[in-house]
């Protein structure tokens, strides 16, 4: 690669570096173009040379929460997992990326429709994984047998529920950290033979 392609590269990332700061601090309807901008240290004309609609950005933006959740998942849960395991990998990548994740959520009814599609297919690969596992478990003899749609639009709509309502559940805190084990033991206790 040339010089050039390198530093186009380089100022890519550091906008999109910035952008998720941002939208850690603020919130996607507090990310603008030029908060973007100013927390990268680039000019506001740079942030169009890269990004030719602000939508592109929040598209981006997405894109890179659901590249670094993807990646914690499929790292954690092993090449067979069960349940359990599947369960505690997903818990872990929300862990790392919770105030992103939780932004996320509480903003999808407003963000652009590629960021929203992004989002359901982040959900659905979870729940992919976990239907998987359930048809692996259930085959041990470790869980009865459950509509895998249902159950994993069970586990779906409760760290939804608890992440973006995370200021009841752990005040100044990480749910996950608080709230993630009695999460997993509620889904397991739904799905004990």
């Amino acid at each position: 690669m040339s010089g050039r392609t390198l530093r186009r590269d380089a100022t890519r990332r550091s906008l999109v570096a910035a952008g998720l700061r941002v939208v850690a601090e603020r919130g996607f309807a507090g990310a603008t173009t030029a908060a973007i901008a100013q927390a990268s240290g680039k000019a506001h004309g740079t942030v169009f040379v890269h990004f030719p609609t602000r939508d592109a950005l929040v598209a981006e933006l997405v894109e890179e929460i659901g590249r670094a959740m993807a990646d914690r998942l499929s790292a954690s849960a092993g090449d067979a997992p069960g349940v359990a395991e599947v369960l505690r990998a997903h818990l872990a990548a929300l862990g790392e990326h919770e105030v992103l994740w939780s932004r996320l959520l509480a903003e999808a009814p407003t963000l652009p429709p590629a960021a929203r599609a992004r989002v359901f297919a982040l959900q659905s690969g979870v729940a992919s994984r976990l239907g998987q596992a359930l048809a692996r478990d259930a085959k041990r003899g470790r869980a009865r047998a459950m509509d895998p749609v249902v159950m994993s639009n069970v586990w779906i709509a409760l760290t939804n529920h608890y992440l973006v309502h995370r200021d009841l559940f752990a005040p100044g805190g990480s749910v996950i950290a608080a709230r993630g084990a009695d999460l997993e033991a509620q889904l397991l206790a739904l799905l004990r033979p």
